[in-house]
């Protein structure tokens, strides 16, 4: 939902020799057919597209510099800046660091909201650019998850006054369009009484379309304010809660403790809006049940790490949103597969995490979930028309779950199913990634699977005292690489402690 601002002006005259900018318009005019252009080349050459986004961006930002408060070209430059940084093809092609360029891009979107605070565009965008740096943050071992939590909060204030301004917009134009239904059924009732033909009043002084070249003028396309507009901006806040709930998950004792409520009591505030947005939006209906499943699921993992939760309260709520019929009907589609698989795993990592659990008491009910996953991933990699770069995360999820089923027989957990299973689990396991390996087209993605499947490969013939040198000097990627993996799958729960990892 990052809207573009347009611009509609007359073609260019052919054989108009370039002219030097000077206007607001200028700068504007150029800027959009530097985009246009980057536009066309970005499936094919993401670098020669990256390279019309950065003329574009230049372009604005010299405009700015001529007239710094024009509100058209600060939101243009910073939508483009948030483009180059989120879209998958352009990332790759970024000269620094993606924490760094969102923070370029989240400096322009200030700007562009202290020009027009109330502008909604713009208040989207902005909270967009903070999710992702929240989500960089998060990521990142030396920096503290708390300041996650503190951009995702102002994000959610940002998509709060965004939804509110939205919502009093839309009632205007459905007033207006009520107000203008009236009107022309009136005007419809007097013509139909009057004398005459409407067609006597047809051509009268209109422009013959000679006399000269006309002046290009360019005006703001502004989008109207739908129902649809009202259900982006309500996703897009659940999705805000989802990650800052998932951060409060992976660092339960670094966030603050205010974190977990604030985002209990404003999805509260969210949900009951749903059933009013979505009457007549049958359309909309399994996009918008899946992102309150994917934020409760979030919820209930972080709700469990603080140790709020039981583990059969967590599996009955989880089950009961995602068996809403708008998932199940007509069947499930491989995201509704896939975001279920990956709650059921979630649900095994939140009680493997948690040491006010019993291990060995939650371990049946975390071997149903797991199982459970692997059922779902297999349906996903079975829907016609899968894409592959879904098919690739099925088969490295499904070898997942074989790995987290093979851990599950060593202490403390000591489930003996798993032990009975653990030599059909590895050769699951190598086979699965194996696959991921081959159909996946990231290089990371590719790497790992890669990694896992010959660690699953040693499990088998070598035992828990895998050797790690064989690992590392079968990577690709390097040895210091493959041990930050293999340091990832035991924090992780897929491998044991080993020896020789300290």
């Amino acid at each position: 939902m990052v809207r573009r601002k347009d611009f509609l002006g007359a073609a260019k005259p052919k054989g108009k020799k370039e002219q030097r900018l000077e206007t607001a318009d200028d700068f504007l005019q150029a800027g959009v057919e530097h985009e246009e252009a980057a536009g066309k080349w970005r499936a094919g050459d993401a670098a020669k597209s990256m390279r019309f986004f950065q003329r574009a961006i230049e372009v604005y930002e010299q405009g700015l510099q001529t007239s710094p408060n024009n509100l058209d070209l600060a939101y243009n430059k910073a939508r483009v800046q948030l483009e180059i940084c989120t879209h998958p093809a352009l990332v790759s092609q970024l000269k620094q660091p993606l924490l760094e360029a969102l923070q370029i891009a989240l400096a322009s979107h200030r700007h562009a909201l202290q020009l027009s605070p109330e502008n909604i565009d713009t208040l989207f965008n902005t909270s967009q650019v903070l999710r992702s740096i929240a989500e960089e943050v998060a990521g990142a071992d030396d920096l503290p998850s708390a300041e996650a939590i503190k951009l995702l909060e102002e994000a959610w204030e940002l998509q709060r006054k965004c939804f509110e301004i939205q919502k009093v917009r839309y009632l205007e134009s459905q007033e207006e369009e009520r107000l203008a239904n009236e009107q022309a059924a009136a005007e419809a009732t007097q013509d139909s009484a009057a004398p005459g033909s409407a067609e006597a009043q047809g051509d009268n002084g209109g422009d013959d379309g000679e006399g000269g070249e006309e002046e290009e003028q360019w005006v703001s396309v502004v989008e109207p304010v739908t129902k649809d507009t009202l259900i982006d901006t309500v996703v897009a806040q659940l999705e805000t809660l989802t990650t800052l709930c998932s951060i409060l998950t992976d660092a339960p004792d670094s966030a603050p403790p205010s974190a977990l409520s604030f985002a209990e009591k404003h999805s509260s505030d969210l949900i009951q809006t749903l059933p009013e947005l979505t009457h007549d939006k049958a359309d909309r209906l399994q996009e918008i049940t899946l992102a309150r499943a994917n934020f409760v699921s979030s919820l209930l993992s972080a709700g469990t790490r603080a140790g709020k939760l039981e583990p059969a309260t967590y599996k009955t709520e989880l089950d009961a949103v995602f068996a809403a019929p708008e998932l199940q009907t007509p069947a499930p589609s491989v995201d509704v597969l896939l975001a279920h698989a990956k709650a059921l795993i979630a649900l095994s990592s939140a009680f493997r995490d948690n040491y006010a659990y019993d291990p060995a008491a939650t371990a049946p009910g975390r071997w149903n979930a797991l199982t459970q996953a692997s059922e779902r991933l297999t349906a996903a990699s079975k829907t016609a028309g899968i894409d592959q770069s879904d098919l690739a995360t099925t088969h490295l999820l499904r070898g997942d779950c074989s790995m987290y089923l093979h851990n599950l027989q060593y202490p403390p957990a000591s489930h003996k199913p798993a032990a009975d299973r653990a030599p059909q689990l590895l050769k699951n396991a190598e086979i699965f990634y194996r696959n991921a390996q081959k159909l996946s087209a990231e290089a990371e993605e590719k790497g790992v699977a890669g990694v896992r499947s010959s660690v699953a490969g040693l499990l088998q013939e070598q035992g828990q005292v895998y050797s790690v040198d064989k690992v590392l000097s079968g990577c690709p990627q390097g040895q210091q690489w493959a041990i930050e993996q293999l340091e990832d799958m035991m924090a992780e729960g897929l491998l044991p402690p080993h020896p020789q990892m300290g």
